[in-house]
Order: C-alpha cells, then sequence, then structure tokens
C-alpha cells in the first residue's frame, strides 16, 4: 500500500480586538514632534485625567493642525476592521469621528502606565522619540514578557491555549489603532532617558448628555488611503 498525503484546505477565524499598526509619515512626525514639545508646559498639564504613572503629560495646544493626517489614518482602521470582520469595504458606510483628546507623554525611568481602558469608540497611540537606550536594554532583557519599555493588550480569558495579550516593542514613528475598551499597558524602562509618545480618542457618536464633554472636539472626515 502506497503512503499518499492528503490535501487540506484550512482557515482560521478572525478573533477578538482589531489593532492596527502602522508607520507615519515623516512629515507627520516631524510636526507631532514639534507641536509636542512646544506644547510642554505647566498650562497645558494633562496628568491628573490619565491613568499613568507619569508625571509630564501634556494636552497639545493645537490638536486641530494634525486632523488632515490623522483623517486619512482612520480612513485606513475603518477599511481594516471592515476585513477583520470578514466584510467588503464600503466607503460610503464610512463613519465620522470626533477627535476628542490628544496628548503626550514624556516618559523618564521607572515610570509606566498600569492596565487600564478608555471610554471613547478607539484610541491610539504614537511613539516619537525612541532612545536607542530602551532598545538596548530590550535586547538584554532575557525574560517571557515584553520586556522594559513595551506595549501591551490584554484580552479575553486566560487560558493557555489562547492568545489573550500581545506585546510589542515600539520604535519611532510607530503608530497602534485600537477599539478604546481593549485594556492596555506600557511597562517602565530603566535607562535615564525620555521616550516621547503621542496619545488620543476618537468617539464616533455622542449622546445627548455627554455633548458639553465634546464641545471643543474636532469632528474628523475619514479618508481611505490615497496610495490604494
Amino acid at each position: 500500500m502506497t503512503d499518499k498525503k492528503q490535501e487540506i484546505s484550512y482557515g482560521i477565524f478572525t478573533w477578538g480586538p482589531c489593532i492596527l499598526h502602522l508607520k507615519i509619515s515623516e512629515d507627520f512626525h516631524k510636526l507631532l514632534l514639534e507641536e509636542a514639545l512646544a506644547s510642554r508646559t505647566k498650562e497645558l498639564d494633562y496628568s491628573s485625567k490619565l491613568a499613568g504613572v507619569i508625571k509630564e503629560e501634556y494636552m497639545f495646544r493645537k490638536k486641530e493642525i494634525f486632523l488632515p493626517w490623522i483623517a486619512q489614518i482612520l480612513g485606513v482602521y475603518d477599511e481594516a476592521f471592515q476585513k477583520h470582520k470578514n466584510l467588503r469595504y464600503k466607503p460610503e458606510d464610512k463613519p465620522n469621528y470626533l477627535l476628542s483628546s490628544l496628548w503626550v507623554n514624556f516618559m523618564k525611568k521607572h515610570e509606566f502606565n498600569p492596565p487600564h481602558d478608555h471610554s471613547d469608540e478607539l484610541s491610539f497611540v504614537i511613539f516619537l522619540d525612541v532612545p536607542p537606550e530602551i532598545t538596548k536594554e530590550q535586547e538584554a532583557y532575557d525574560g517571557r514578557s515584553g520586556g522594559p519599555g513595551s506595549l501591551g493588550f490584554l484580552y479575553g480569558e486566560g487560558n493557555r491555549q489562547a492568545i489573550t495579550y500581545q506585546s510589542v516593542k515600539p520604535t519611532n514613528r510607530d503608530m497602534f489603532i485600537f477599539p478604546a475598551w481593549v485594556k492596555h499597558y506600557v511597562a517602565p524602562f530603566y535607562s535615564d532617558v525620555t521616550r516621547i509618545s503621542v496619545a488620543g480618542n476618537v468617539a464616533n457618536s455622542v449622546q445627548l448628555k455627554d455633548m458639553k464633554k465634546y464641545n471643543e472636539a474636532k469632528k474628523i472626515h475619514t479618508e481611505k488611503n490615497k496610495n490604494d
């Protein structure tokens, strides 16, 4: 009897939240970094409103100038989300978003963000300046977690047969977009340096009771990636 290999076709179910990773453009990165440094003033302190154990966190002084870039990126996320759900992308069904908050983090050694979530529709984080000392820490790390300065996402029950967390080691111009309800955290690092990142929240529908909260929010019309 001759052994005959059978051909097996298979598929894997898409499961869990849609988390998008991309690299922002150099122009967008430059503008964000310039405005981040200009917004580093006592009057714009935002740390009391955030979960992080980070001393220096500030609102942006002019968040509306970033809307053209954020609009295009959110259009890409919307397309990816439809594919994540195994649905055909329909540009006519794209949502309208409100940029409800935008802030910059100047994270130093021993500081961290504990596991937390946000209240809006989507959240995002962009890494503007990741010092090489943090990368060296990560390369020297022997543990099984994400290591120093890592960004982690948590979801689902802790069964060892399931993937319930993702951990990444951010580099310059990395951007991560995810549903605001997904718990996430940032591990501390130990080098005497400062890492600069930007975070924001986006809403796509505003209930009447929340209108006052969103008075200063800016509306974003999402755009499909112009390179498509």
